[in-house]
């Protein structure tokens, strides 16, 4: 969502990829350390939530910039193909994949400093090649993949959003009616989790 939003404005590709890089971890970094810490059990205070802060970002900005120069060049190379489908799904697939490898190392250096200070392992103890290659493979290429299909429904979802507001400008009753979805999905999603409470509670 970042990467939409700054592709939007007219900046060099460099300048685009570490501000859309900067942007995101600065974001979501207090969501992702506050729910890590949260599984491993540990406390969590203010400071902690920035955590890693500067391998993070680093990794990021690395990310927006191979993305983003990479984008820009395959479709400099075929404009006409970039339009189609499976260009948009093969362009995709080929910015991730390479964004990913070539920013992989900030995620050692970000698992390395996110190390319990009691059981914290030098780098080079820490650093295991076969881990890392395996988990930068399987991680590009589940992103690679999703974000491909990501470009092929874009469009339809587009075209599908244009025409219920369309359809909402000539009926202004369905506002009403989503609402009232929205809110019977709230409600119905709330007992439930009484439910779930309840039942935990009587075990």
């Amino acid at each position: 969502a970042t990467n939409v939003v700054i592709s939007g404005i007219d900046l060099d590709p460099t300048l685009r990829g570490t501000a859309a890089g900067a942007i995101f971890c600065t974001t979501t970094l207090p969501i992702t350390n506050y729910r890590f810490r949260k599984a491993m059990g540990w406390p969590i205070s203010p400071g902690d939530l920035y955590q890693a802060y500067l391998p993070t970002v680093l990794r990021d900005i690395i990310y927006g910039i191979v993305r983003n120069k990479v984008m820009a060049g395959l479709v400099s190379m075929n404009p006409e193909r970039a339009g189609t489908n499976a260009g948009r799904f093969v362009n995709m697939f080929i910015t991730v994949i390479a964004s990913c490898v070539i920013s992989a190392p900030g995620n050692e250096l970000r698992g390395y400093c996110l190390q319990a200070p009691d059981k914290k392992l030098p780098f080079f103890e820490f650093f295991k090649p076969d881990k890392f290659v395996r988990s930068t493979s399987v991680g590009a290429l589940i992103m690679a993949v999703s974000l491909g299909i990501g470009t092929l429904a874009t469009p339809q979802v587009e075209r599908i959003w244009g025409q219920v507001r369309e359809f909402l400008k000539k009926n202004p009753a369905g506002y009403a009616v989503i609402a009232l979805v929205l809110l019977g999905n709230i409600v119905a999603a709330s007992r439930q989790k009484e439910v779930g409470d309840a039942t935990k509670a009587k075990k």
